[in-house]
């Protein structure tokens, strides 16, 4: 009997482990990066095609680090839906917009997101990718807008890391093709992944608002005209 109850608690012990190793949240460095097709100016293209970007991702949250003329880090949560865009302005300091999950149900409600998992596969970085069809109709003019994302099933990166640009999306896009519009043409800019590389190096706490950023609504009404607010927060 009591070998039985020693067997029954090793193998209890093991399927714990188990289960908190597979939901231990993916940490690490995901590099994108862009290009365009369409009829395009080849300077214009070959600028594009120059840019990369790496995202630092843990679990359902996502940190993208960008330079516009300043600085401007993104960061996403995916748990409590939330998106932080943090500016770093000379001689102003930090400042940030910051958008919630109540912004986002009001905005979705205007409009409906369809996914068409066609079955279709791509290997990207590694992954077995599935091609999936993205219409967005906006309810109240009825007009459509497609996209072609390209999702894997990556270990520890939850579905809600999409709420933003993709809600309920299924997987982790590695591949975006989106139509728009340069000078004039209609173009697609492709964002495709080009490595995966986990990393103990990330940690909770780089998805935390810096503690020197302010809301946007205290910042200096000099600054809010320049960034084009007229003094009100966006």
């Amino acid at each position: 009997m009591k070998k039985t109850l020693r067997v029954f608690s090793l193998v209890a012990m093991m399927i714990v482990g188990m289960s908190a190793f597979a939901q231990k949240p993916f940490a690490g460095v995901i590099t994108f990066e862009t290009s365009v097709e369409g009829n395009i100016d080849p300077t214009v293209a070959a600028q594009i095609s120059e840019t990369t970007t790496e995202y630092l991702v843990m679990g359902n949250s996502y940190r993208m680090n960008a330079n516009q003329g300043i600085d401007v880090i993104t960061i996403a949560n995916g748990n409590n839906k939330t998106l932080s865009v943090i500016l770093s302005i000379p001689g102003y300091g930090k400042y940030y917009i910051q958008q919630t999950a109540e912004d986002f149900e009001k905005a979705q409600a205007s409009s409906e997101t369809k996914y068409d998992y066609t079955g279709e596969k791509k290997e990207i970085c590694g992954y077995q990718c599935e091609k999936v069809i993205v219409t967005s109709i906006d309810k109240e003019t009825d007009e459509e807008a497609t996209a072609t994302v390209y999702v894997a099933q990556i270990p520890g990166i939850g579905d809600d890391i999409n709420f933003a640009n993709y809600p309920g999306l299924k997987g982790y896009p590695l591949r975006t093709e989106t139509k728009t519009e340069v000078n004039g043409e209609d173009v697609v800019i492709i964002l495709n992944a080009t490595a995966v590389t986990p990393s103990k190096k990330i940690k909770a706490t780089s998805f935390l608002l810096p503690s020197d950023a302010q809301p946007i609504s205290e910042a200096p009404a000099d600054l809010k005209a320049m960034l084009g607010m007229d003094g009100e927060e966006e």
